[in-house]
């Protein structure tokens, strides 16, 4: 599972995010929203094969939309990131319920598809390279999480992913308020910082493997 400081919105990330060779900023963006995700498609308590599709449909439209999205700095982007992936999740129940796929009762998927959602009708992107992200941003989380205590990455993964309040955090580990936050800031620095060094390698190695001279 990957996870990244994505507590706070970075609207110069997002934009960047309209260069799909913009490699970094893409690489941190799934670092940064890629448990968020998880996260919330765990909600909708379907198998893990199912949960790992929706999560996969989430992506897939992202790689889609971020190319020409623009932050809405009246709005949230961790909200309408909430909204696409409920709006995926009752895309998916309608196809597992039409197809039979799996055992659901009618009163779990009428639940759904009552629900009162936003539409987002984009069209499919294929994000190609999204696997070798996935793959490079997991190695930065394993290195990262190699270097700190398990209640540091606690504290980082409750203020980050699951969106709880610093002053909470700091109650229910134990920590000053100061040391929540610096706890959640220096883990994400530490990912970012990790994740350039990675995608810096790779660069280096295509390029040798495409032939061409470093110097």
């Amino acid at each position: 599972m990957i996870c990244q400081d994505a507590g706070t919105t970075n609207p110069t990330l997002l934009n960047r995010l309209g260069n799909w060779r913009d490699h970094e900023a893409w690489l941190d963006f799934v670092m940064r929203y890629d448990s968020v995700i998880r996260f919330t498609c765990r909600r909708y308590r379907l198998s893990p094969e199912s949960t790992e599709e929706l999560g996969q449909r989430v992506w897939i439209e992202l790689a889609q939309r971020m190319r020409t999205f623009r932050y809405d700095p009246g709005k949230t982007f961790r909200g309408w990131l909430s909204r696409l992936c409920q709006s995926r999740a009752i895309d998916l129940l309608r196809k597992q319920k039409a197809e039979a796929v799996q055992s659901l009762s009618d009163l779990q998927v009428d639940a759904f598809l009552q629900s009162e959602i936003v539409e987002f009708d984009g069209e499919d992107g294929a994000g190609s390279e999204r696997p070798q992200l996935l793959l490079l941003a997991e190695e930065v989380q394993i290195a990262v999480r190699r270097r700190v205590d398990d209640r540091t990455w606690q504290v980082f993964w409750q203020i980050a992913v699951q969106g709880q309040a610093i002053r909470e955090t700091s109650q229910v580990q134990g920590l000053s308020y100061y040391a929540a936050f610096a706890a959640q800031k220096r883990v994400g620095r530490m990912l970012r910082e990790e994740g350039q060094r990675l995608l810096a390698e790779q660069r280096v190695l295509q390029r040798e493997s495409d032939g061409v001279a470093i110097t």
